[in-house]
């Protein structure tokens, strides 16, 4: 019986998703698959690598930084986050990211992306070379109207969070017969349409745009799908006992710092319903 953690985005509100990772680290809890989308490829792959403190560390170190988040560069054409620097410099220079380790993994690590000009998302799991690897996690951490859109593969990429937010379906297909969702919203949530979704025609594909504007539909159905599964015992949803302070775009540290608090919290008083559930999987 194998199992799969599948972790969404949701930019730095994802911190609460970093204290989950962290603790079921702790606890030497390891996934046969792995699926990650936007930040959410981002815990996983310091999950992957045995460093999972990077999770936290790095937002918390670096947010007052220009180079890791400015309003200036965005209004002046730029990214909001400092795609480059965050995933480039930091990695490899101030705060290394252990690779020969990721690549040591024993499990299979899925990163989620949107294809631009088709709207539809894409799933990668063979990273040939570090680089490929930075560019397919750039990719999926490309907010739309916020970062520019990364090119690999022959293909125009932005955020995972666009087209499969939560990759229920695609995990079913990978055969696990055990699911781990960490979410970032409460139960209760339902995502409301974009706003300002009419810009989108200027920026992008119309295939793309389309998707855009249904996002939202897409993940208030998959939450009430899993939400069915969970109800049935067939699948296990951590997610935030209380609504976050944290935003999308957060720079208040406290803020970061009890969305991790929350998630190891919640994880924790979870444990022994988590262990029983995952009885019976090969780790």
């Amino acid at each position: 019986m194998n199992s799969a953690l599948i972790v969404e985005g949701g930019g730095l509100r994802g911190l609460y998703g970093a204290g989950v990772i962290d603790f079921l680290a702790e606890k030497s809890i390891s996934f046969q698959t792995l699926v990650g989308v936007s930040m959410g490829a981002c815990n996983l792959a310091n999950f992957a690598s045995n460093q999972p403190k990077r999770n936290l560390s790095l937002p918390s170190h670096f947010i007052d930084d220009s180079r890791y988040l400015s309003y200036k560069r965005w209004l002046m054409g730029g990214d909001l986050f400092g795609m480059d620097f965050i995933f480039e410099t930091i990695p490899t220079e101030l705060d290394i990211f252990d690779y020969d380790a990721f690549c040591a993994r024993k499990s299979r690590f899925f990163i989620v992306a949107t294809d631009c000009e088709s709207g539809e998302a894409v799933y990668f799991d063979k990273f040939d070379s570090r680089e490929d690897f930075t560019q397919i996690l750039k990719a999926s951490c490309s907010l739309p109207f916020a970062a520019k859109s990364v090119k690999y593969g022959g293909k125009t990429l932005l955020d995972g969070g666009i087209s499969d937010p939560i990759p229920l379906h695609f995990a079913q297909k990978q055969g696990a017969e055990k699911m781990v969702f960490i979410l970032t919203q409460p139960k209760e949530y339902k995502k409301s349409a974009m706003k300002f979704a009419f810009l989108s025609k200027f920026f992008y594909e119309d295939a793309l745009v389309k998707t855009l504007k249904s996002r939202h539909e897409r993940y208030n159905e998959t939450v009430l799908e899993i939400n069915a599964l969970e109800e049935k015992g067939e699948i296990f949803i951590i997610r935030p006992s209380s609504p976050l302070k944290a935003k999308r775009v957060e720079r208040d540290r406290e803020k970061l710092k009890a969305a991790y608090k929350q998630g190891y919290s919640d994880i924790q008083d979870r444990f022994e319903e988590l262990t029983r559930y995952l009885e019976g999987v090969n780790r």
